[in-house]
């Protein structure tokens, strides 16, 4: 039966103190060996265990402050010497050293490693009094490391291991650890003597080993426990000189035991321990985990050979876990394989995982999923209904801070999934595209499991000598049974690399679609040349790459009215010239023929009848006096049409591609001519009158064209503005003007010299309605329009803003309210070197 906990008692009580203990700088060693702490070069004692007088025969206050040679003759020394050249000082251990002392000599194993500026030097009795050569060790362990590496399987390759480490060691047991997501441990082999009751299935908390102690096994492979009642031997002094603090001891073989791990295997009935490393992917994967029930001691030689056979044993975990459920890895590639063939052939990709759905349960043996395309959701199989959805879908959003989330107990991150744990107690979820908001979550029912434990896994709480609180280890190691709710089966790794696949899939179906897209933009500026009618249905398309296309849109536009006015201009010109300079012969030959008449009147002043009455129709001394006049009238108007073509040369300026100093003046009034038809009255509106208020201003270094074209861009608008105006509020009710607002619509241009005279300013104000804050804030995003469909493109501003800031360096603001009407504020440098005075400012 599963006893309820009083999780309202422990949650009064601080249950933290196996994590917090500093067991890396306990400041004690285990007795079957001696530790020195040594500044090098000098090999100057600064720290040693209180054990040294019954090893070494030294008192440790005397030592502190001498050297090495205290304890090793010169060619003892001298050996220690040469290996601590070596940066890899693992690849000397064991050292061979003897100490003479009164009437005898002892052997040790010396073990050297260096931790920051400290070189900490262990000495352990030695067993044989030679170093193991590599070809010795490598026989050791042969048969062994082949056994492991022909493993067939990941339980064939744990059982060898098991086995062949008790064979080495001789430990009474020897078991492997695998621990889960969650750092709990199950026992998945072992190896002992049939009279002993079996641990294999059981689980073991992840409490039993504290987050540092985990730390530890990722840095020291192996850790041995001679004997679990041993008197611990401080350190002398307690901190080291250098830093001033406890030695870090996390190197060191000697290291003494947490005081609560000794009682958690006194407990147990354990002796002597010793664990190994599993280490995969840099990960903490398991431990060899061997116990004796009598103390037990390995020289360093055996406990190597141990440490190598974890190693070997961790690069052969990866390949076998890679074997498991071979057969199953295979069907959920063909099902990969099968979605990956309906992405790649679709243009539509929220379509094609709707069409595939069933395939997209199957490619990671979930029985629900839910596909985001943005506000649009679709479910699949089994999943969370309603508001619960939504709000498990926001959350999911909300905290995927990394590429892909899972867990197999949604609940105990997310509460509120208790309420539909039978669709959803596990999740999986990935993000396609934040930008465009697609996330594809899967989801496993609750699975009700039965755990079996080695004992209770919620440690009780004992009170210290001193009166505080800390966590006690179980005392019960008696078959302990829990019922697991609100989980679901875990996700296995291949199906999470699975998940991962088809996420990256996923992105490259974006990724190329959005290539398709570009691609066919340009297809689509090309058609824009060739193909002038089809610019609506292109207009449409560059939407899609806004920023990319503002310029080029404009830019054609421009030309083609540039190239448009250039040729009118130059197809009038000429028939022009001809008109006005044979209108000076046409007045020289008039009157010559008027002068004949006169002489015809004077010599023959009786004409027949027939010419009397023909002068008579013709009112010839009408025809006299006016054809003066109408020839005067003729040079007027071709002299005007000549003042008309000019000014469309001068707007056009096809020609200037280069910054030249340019009146701006011209470009104002050429600007203007072309809009002119466009202010005079229409149907729906009277005259707008326009002001202009030119102030003194010197010839500008710029692009005379593109500058012609902000104009023209601010000009329109502002007509626009004003037409809008009065289209939907000054019409009488009978369809006539009101006086007052007949005057109303005005257009003022004011032009100027900046501050320093280093810009020239130019104002353009209208009278309209002006603008609301919502619209101001984007008037100079590309294809921002409020204008009808069909009225406007929404390029003409944010052409504008690139032409004046970035092109020259200058500045384009607004001022607008509603009501207000609106003015915009050109400032361009008048030469290119007051360009980042402007800017700047």
């Amino acid at each position: 039966m599963n006893p309820k906990i009083n999780l309202a008692a422990l949650e009064e009580v601080d249950l933290t103190n196996c994590d917090r203990e500093p067991i890396h700088i306990s400041g004690h060693i285990q007795p079957h060996g001696v530790l020195i702490a040594v500044r090098e070069p000098q090999l100057e004692i600064l720290q040693l265990s209180e054990n040294v007088p019954d090893l070494l025969g030294v008192d440790p206050k005397s030592a502190i402050g001498q050297d090495l040679s205290l304890f090793f003759d010169e060619i003892e020394l001298e050996k220690l010497k040469c290996c601590l050249l070596n940066e890899n000082l693992k690849s000397v251990n064991p050292i061979k050293l003897s100490v003479k002392q009164i009437g005898k000599s002892l052997n040790f194993d010396c073990i050297l490693h260096r931790w920051e500026e400290i070189l900490i030097v262990e000495l352990e009795l030695a067993t044989t009094t030679e170093n193991i050569s590599v070809f010795s060790f490598y026989h050791s362990v042969r048969a062994t490391i082949a056994k492991i590496q022909s493993a067939n399987n990941l339980n064939s390759l744990c059982q060898i291991t098991v086995e062949e480490v008790r064979k080495i060691t001789k430990f009474d047991r020897v078991m492997i650890y695998q621990f889960d997501a969650e750092d709990n441990g199950a026992i998945i082999a072992e190896d002992k003597p049939e009279s002993f009751s079996s641990f294999l299935g059981l689980n073991y908390p992840s409490s039993d080993i504290p987050k540092q102690a985990r730390k530890l096994y990722l840095v020291n492979w192996l850790r041995l426990i001679p004997d679990i009642n041993y008197q611990q031997v401080a350190l002398f002094p307690t901190n080291n000189p250098i830093a001033n603090q406890p030695l870090d001891l996390s190197l060191s073989v000697l290291r003494s035991v947490s005081r609560i791990h000794i009682e958690y295997l006194q407990n147990m009935g354990v002796t002597a321990s010793m664990s190994i490393s599993l280490i995969k992917n840099q990960k903490l994967w398991g431990l060899i985990v061997c116990h004796n029930y009598m103390p037990k001691y390995l020289n360093y030689e055996v406990r190597a050979a141990c440490e190598f056979i974890g190693q070997v044993m961790s690069l052969e975990l990866q390949s076998k876990e890679a074997n498991e459920d071979y057969e199953y890895k295979l069907h959920l590639k063909s099902i990969q394989t099968k979605i990956f063939e309906d992405i790649s052939t679709s243009d539509n990709l929220s379509e094609v995982l709707v069409k595939c759905r069933q395939n997209l349960l199957d490619a990671v043996n979930a029985q629900g999923a839910v596909i985001l395309f943005g506000e649009a959701c679709y479910q699949v199989g089994q999943t969370p209904q309603g508001k619960a959805l939504k709000y498990l879908t926001e959350w999911v959003k909300n905290n995927l801070n990394q590429e892909i989330f899972y867990t197999d107990s949604l609940t105990k991150c997310y509460p509120e999934a208790e309420e539909f744990k039978d669709a959803a107690s596990g999740c999986l979820a990935v993000e396609i595209s934040p930008i465009q908001k697609i996330y594809v979550l899967w989801f496993r029912p609750e699975v009700i499991q039965t755990v079996n434990w080695a004992g209770n896994p919620n440690k009780s709480v004992k009170i210290d000598a001193d009166g505080s609180d800390r966590l006690s280890p179980r005392k019960s190691f008696d078959l302990w049974k829990e019922n697991v709710k609100c989980k679901s089966l875990p996700w296995k790794k291949y199906e999470i690399d699975a998940a991962l696949e088809m996420k990256k899939a996923m992105i490259n179906i974006v990724l190329r679609q959005t290539e398709k897209l570009a691609k066919l933009n340009i297809a689509l500026q090309s058609s824009i040349a060739r193909e002038r009618e089809k610019a609506t249905n292109l207009n449409t398309a560059m939407q899609a790459l806004k920023r990319t296309q503002t310029q080029l849109v404009q830019s054609e536009r421009m030309s083609s009215l540039g190239q448009l006015v250039a040729a009118v201009a130059s197809e009038v010109n000429n028939p022009i010239n001809f008109i006005y300079g044979n209108l000076s012969h046409a007045n020289e030959y008039s009157q010559i023929l008027i002068s004949l008449l006169d002489l015809y009147q004077q010599h023959y002043p009786s004409a027949v009848p027939e010419i009397q009455a023909e002068l008579e129709a013709a009112e010839l001394e009408f025809l006299v006096e006016d054809l003066p006049k109408l020839l005067g009238s003729m040079k007027v108007g071709a002299n005007r049409i000549r003042e008309i073509v000019q000014s469309l040369q001068n707007f056009s300026r096809i020609d200037e591609s280069e910054i030249k100093p340019v009146d701006i003046h011209d470009g104002l009034d050429s600007t203007l001519l072309i809009l002119s038809n466009r202010l005079k009255p229409k149907a729906d509106r009277p005259t707008i009158h326009l002001i202009k208020e030119y102030g003194s201003l010197p010839l500008v270094e710029c692009y005379a064209v593109q500058i012609n074209q902000v104009f023209i861009n601010l000009l329109a608008n502002a007509i626009d503005a004003i037409e809008e105006a009065f289209v939907n509020n000054n019409l009488s009710q009978h369809g006539e003007w009101d006086t007052a607002l007949v005057k109303a619509g005005k257009i003022r241009i004011v032009t100027e010299v900046g501050v320093g005279v280093k810009s020239a300013i130019v104002r353009i104000m209208d009278n309209g309605w002006g603008m609301t804050e919502a619209v101001y804030q984007q008037i100079f995003e590309p294809f921002f329009t409020t204008k009808p469909v069909g009225k406007g493109a929404g390029i003409g501003l944010a052409i504008s803003h690139e032409i004046v800031v970035e092109k020259h360096g200058g500045k384009l603001t607004c001022i607008s309210a509603p009501g207000q009407g609106t003015e915009f504020i050109v400032e361009i440098p008048l030469s290119q070197t007051h360009k980042q005075l402007i800017v700047d400012s």
